[in-house]
């Protein structure tokens, strides 16, 4: 009965040690960083790309034209 108990001390050590350390939501790069060295070219040679733009009614969409569109 007494390992029963330690057993159940150390599962919940370990339970509350990995809910402390082990998840956090950091993404691994960051937003403004561009991703690739191809990205990074295209930026500096067309500009920004842009990624969302405004249907009929208001709402965000993806600029998909905008974006797989031909550059000049």
């Amino acid at each position: 009965m007494r390992t029963t108990g330690r057993n159940l001390y150390i599962l919940l050590f370990v339970a509350i040690l990995v809910v402390v350390c082990g998840c956090r939501r950091e993404a691994l790069f960051k937003k403004n960083m561009p991703r690739t060295q191809f990205e990074a070219y295209n930026t500096m040679r067309y500009g920004p790309q842009i990624t969302k733009q405004s249907d009929p009614f208001g709402l965000p969409e993806p600029a998909l034209r905008a974006r797989l569109g031909q550059k000049e």
